[in-house]
């Protein structure tokens, strides 16, 4: 399972980016399920949107948004690139570096 920081995010609507990002992840986000995780409780900016949506069973859907998000979208709007994460197979949650 993969997540998207939600401070990153509502960064690029400071950018006017957010329609952009909203198009992104209408496919990847369930509006039936609780959408959001807390990936490290040390953190204060560490609430995460999962991606659990119809797109997210498709792995090589995800790994390009999170290549896009990353390694274009994020440099190009806030000057660093976007936060995402991966469940670990204990349950925990690591960031992905591009």
């Amino acid at each position: 399972m993969y997540a998207v920081n939600v401070s990153d995010l509502i960064a690029l609507k400071q950018c006017h980016a957010i329609c952009i990002i909203g198009m992104l992840l209408a496919d990847f986000v369930s509006p039936y399920q609780q959408n959001t995780v807390i990936t490290n409780k040390s953190r204060l900016d560490s609430a995460a949107v999962l991606l659990e949506g119809p797109a997210a069973n498709d792995q090589k859907r995800v790994e390009a948004l999170i290549a896009f998000l990353q390694t274009s979208l994020g440099p190009r709007q806030l000057g660093r690139r976007i936060r995402c994460y991966r469940r670990g197979v204990c349950g925990g949650w690591s960031e992905i570096r591009p």
